[in-house]
């Protein structure tokens, strides 16, 4: 009952009209909801139109196993690792290019072929198989298509950067977290704070989560956002001879390899995407069957993407 209510509105890309089924029956939870996020609106519906009450007002679950008393019982200390949005981003950039020379394109193509991973899969919308699932079944292959494989980077690190904005804009709002700030250049200091943290009386580190210093390190940091407007990233994949003409090989063996399978693939994935019918809206609000059919989609439009997110790679906070 919850996937028909929600069909029209999911094909419609009328976010605002599936929210409100759920906002109707559960205003709390919708509120909680990212924009877009059909998958989740799904299963909260499903639970409110099973339940007819609130999440919040559910009982908890008996705790048969003894595991909420224990935890009760511990004293956790919770960490997170900050640093400016300029080297982070950087780091970030770096981290997916060393991903991509270890095999990133040629895992992917594995898995394709032996039906283990499809674009409709859970693990198919993941950061980094996502891209390379777009990249590797796009349509009109042509070998040493070095503009695809650029685009294909660009898109692979700017989500990348962006989910980690999205985790730090997630951290803000949790205060049990204690903030450390990270110099990569020398991490030892940051492991250092969080032992002496550690070692500290629970009520001393419950007056540091308080103190002042903590909330000036969540706050939002104007220059830096300023900062990433002016941001350019720089990739060794694309930019090194060598390094590029190594991954264009490699890109091409893998695309060759899947051009065969490829009907047979979207087939596939046109099924698996049946089952799971909410991952068929990106982040985007795009509708579509499967998403190998929406990747052929997305790929002509990876270039103007690019433009428009190269200025702001981490989001504007």
């Amino acid at each position: 009952a919850a996937r028909d209510a929600l069909q029209p509105y999911q094909e419609a890309a009328d976010w605002e009209g599936g929210l409100a089924l759920l906002r109707a029956l559960d205003g709390p939870r919708a509120a909680q909801l990212s924009a877009n996020d059909w998958y989740r609106l799904h299963r909260a519906l499903v639970v409110a139109m099973q339940t007819r009450s609130q999440a919040a007002a559910l009982p908890p679950p008996p705790d048969d196993s003894g595991l909420d008393a224990l935890r009760a019982s511990l004293d956790l200390r919770c960490f997170f690792l900050t640093a400016p949005r300029v080297p982070l981003c950087r780091r970030i950039d770096e981290r997916c290019g060393a991903m991509l020379q270890a095999g990133l394109l040629r895992e992917v193509s594995d898995l394709l072929l032996q039906r283990k991973l499809l674009p409709s899969h859970p693990a198919g919308r993941a950061i980094g198989y996502r891209q390379a699932l777009e990249y590797l079944l796009r349509p009109c292959y042509a070998p040493r298509d070095a503009d695809a494989l650029s685009s294909f980077v660009h898109a692979f690190a700017a989500a990348s950067r962006r989910y980690a904005q999205q985790q730090t804009k997630w951290f803000r709002s949790e205060t049990s977290f204690e903030w450390v700030d990270v110099d990569w250049s020398a991490p030892e200091a940051a492991a250092e704070r969080v032992l002496a943290s550690v070692r500290k009386p629970r009520l001393e580190h419950e007056d540091d989560l308080a103190a002042p210093r903590q909330a000036e390190m969540r706050a939002v940091k104007p220059d830096e956002g300023k900062a990433m407007k002016r941001y350019v990233e720089r990739h060794d994949a694309l930019e090194d001879v060598a390094v590029c003409e190594a991954l264009l090989r490699e890109a091409d063996a893998c695309c060759e390899a899947l051009q065969a399978a490829r009907a047979d693939l979207l087939a596939a994935d046109e099924a698996l995407a049946e089952r799971y019918p909410w991952h068929a809206a990106d982040a985007g609000g795009e509708g579509g069957t499967g998403s190998a059919a929406r990747a052929a989609q997305r790929m002509s439009g990876w270039s103007a993407a690019r433009g428009a997110d190269a200025g702001e790679p981490g989001g504007a906070s």
